[in-house]
């Protein structure tokens, strides 16, 4: 697959670092279950500094190789942090009162988180794929 590292060093590496932001994402609340947009907006935003320091903690695993894989997990990474600003947008969308769904940026035609999940999926990163927490 195009997305998969020749080196697996990053996807072991980063691997733990996905899990253990997930097991924080699974003790907040579950979004869904708010009482009203703006305490949904809460969760979100709890969930969205998780995932902000994963993403900044997973670009200080990146080996500065210069290499093929460097380039295409700091795509990755840009990725995420696009997913990050929209996931953002959302919980000030809630926080506004809004009931629309999150709106994820499209890229290939498809939304952002496509592409992200499909990097993970590649390179056995399950734990760094987006998560179902909106």
């Amino acid at each position: 697959p195009p997305d998969q590292l020749d080196d697996p060093a990053f996807a072991e590496a980063a691997e733990p670092v996905c899990a253990a932001t997930r097991e924080d994402l699974e003790a907040l609340p579950a979004a869904r279950d708010a009482d009203s947009p703006e305490a949904r907006a809460v969760t979100v935003r709890q969930a969205n500094e998780a995932l902000t320091a994963m993403v900044d903690e997973l670009d200080t695993l990146v080996p500065p190789s210069g290499d093929r894989d460097e380039r295409i997990t700091r795509l990755w990474l840009d990725d995420w942090r696009t997913h990050l600003d929209d996931r953002a947008a959302y919980a000030d969308s809630l926080a506004a009162g809004s009931t629309d769904p999150a709106e994820f940026t499209a890229r290939g035609g498809r939304s952002i988180t496509a592409t992200i999940d499909n990097f993970a999926e590649v390179n056995d990163m399950a734990s760094c794929s987006t998560p179902l927490d909106l």
